[in-house]
């Protein structure tokens, strides 16, 4: 006759209670790396804003071409090209 340590209903209760354990291990994990990319996040959008104020900075102080308008590539029409005819 097998004499078991831990009865069948004490071993299901265990394991229940080990994969319990382990689920909310996943979801603090989960919790965690959340937590940590949105901390690191706010610092992404702080150095992309400081980058815009920069290019506005340098674009006042470099001010357009005196032509008028803006520089168009060879292959780029006028904007009212379809007027002209």
């Amino acid at each position: 006759m097998f004499h078991a340590v831990v009865s069948a209903v004490d071993g299901f209760a265990m394991a229940m209670v080990v994969i319990l354990v382990l689920s909310l291990g996943v979801v603090a994990l989960l919790v965690s790396g959340i937590y940590r990319s949105g901390k690191r996040r706010e610092s992404e959008v702080e150095k992309l804003l400081d980058e815009l104020k920069r290019e506005e900075e340098e674009a006042e102080r470099h001010p357009a071409s005196p032509s008028g308008g803006e520089e168009r590539a060879p292959w780029e029409k006028e904007e009212d090209w379809w007027k002209k005819s």
